[in-house]
């Protein structure tokens, strides 16, 4: 079983949203405030197409349906650890 939640993707190698072709999608630099704003957050980055032309942003990191299984994993621990907690500081320190 996995325990992480983001799964880190590679643009780079993947097919191109417009045109298809595999491995043409390289790093492209911000043009704007915005666009350079949106790099700041280390969450996705924009690429360009060295075939088509298309230029646009892809995520860095990806979830799937493991991810959701595990985040539900981690939930589930921390609602019983706190429940576990509450219940020994109640038996040893709550009112007698």
């Amino acid at each position: 079983m996995q325990l992480r939640i983001f799964f880190k993707s590679f643009p780079e190698t993947s097919k191109c949203p417009s045109c298809g072709k595999i491995g043409t999608i390289r790093r492209s630099r911000a043009k704007n405030f915005v666009e350079l704003s949106i790099k700041s957050t280390r969450i996705a980055n924009f690429y360009k197409c060295r075939e088509c032309g298309w230029r646009g942003i892809l995520r860095k990191y990806s979830v799937n349906k493991y991810s959701f299984i595990t985040l539900f994993f981690y939930a589930l621990l921390i609602v019983s650890v706190a429940y576990v907690i509450t219940q020994v500081l109640k038996n040893n320190f709550g009112e007698q």
